[in-house]
């Protein structure tokens, strides 16, 4: 039966604590004069011992606030543990504090009944989140639909680069030398003097040549003036090598 007192006295406490209160006359007998005799009293209820110096030494450290005879007890002064007494409202606030998995159900037994329950308005509030979280959510599924979508478009088409790099074959050195002699041909031809002795055309040297070319593509990538000057001298090389 849930009691329903304001104060108790710390056995008081103990023994519903400990759901003996169906031997609360035979305890409260002997127990209010004889508070630290519990445990050789009665050992077939050690925990009535234990849970009445719990609640003894909450009160003696200041955490449960007590009453003795009328005033509010002070830890430091002198006292007899029989005319101690705690109130209701602070001993629910203690115990909920420092042992909610330990909760008496004389103290808590109401709050137990509905501690499922769950009002109209929460409901509706939660509802309204998880519709809120399922719409985000099928959002995100979208958006993660059409960026895969992208991305295996992306994928194909690398592929397909790939594809056409490895068709591209490096040219061999064969090919390279052809070039270079190419080159130097045109380089003899097109500057200076021929052997017989006849301007050839109207570069008198490689230098204007390069300069010419630096002047008229001035913008195309790769036609610096040491690029050229380097191409130049190797296919000259080449040219010299093969005559």
């Amino acid at each position: 039966m849930v009691s329903l007192k304001t104060d108790y006295h710390p056995i008081e406490v103990a023994l519903h604590w400990c759901n003996l209160a169906n031997h609360a006359t035979e305890i409260l007998a002997v127990a209010f004069y004889n508070p630290d005799k519990l445990l050789r009293l009665f050992p077939q209820w050690p925990s009535l011992h234990a849970y009445t110096e719990r609640i003894y030494d909450a009160i003696l450290c200041g955490e449960l606030p007590a009453w003795y005879l009328g005033r509010q007890f002070r830890p430091d002064s002198d006292f007899n543990r029989a005319y101690l007494t705690v109130r209701r409202p602070d001993l629910r606030g203690w115990v909920a504090r420092d042992y909610p998995d330990d909760l008496p159900a004389f103290l808590f037994e109401c709050d137990a009944l509905h501690v499922q329950c769950v009002s109209l308005g929460a409901h509706l509030a939660q509802k309204s989140e998880l519709e809120a979280t399922a719409r985000e959510l099928q959002n995100v599924r979208q958006t993660l639909a059409i960026r895969t979508a992208e991305l295996e478009s992306q994928i194909i088409d690398l592929q397909a680069v790939i594809d056409r790099m490895d068709l591209l074959e490096e040219p061999s050195n064969d090919s390279s030398l052809m070039h270079y002699l190419i080159i130097g041909a045109l380089l003899a031809i097109s500057a200076g003097k021929s052997p017989e002795g006849q301007v050839q055309s109207i570069y008198k040297d490689q230098s204007t040549i390069v300069a010419e070319i630096l002047r008229r593509f001035a913008n195309i990538r790769g036609l610096s003036k040491r690029s050229l000057d380097r191409k130049f001298a190797q296919a000259r090389r080449c040219l010299k090598q093969a005559e």
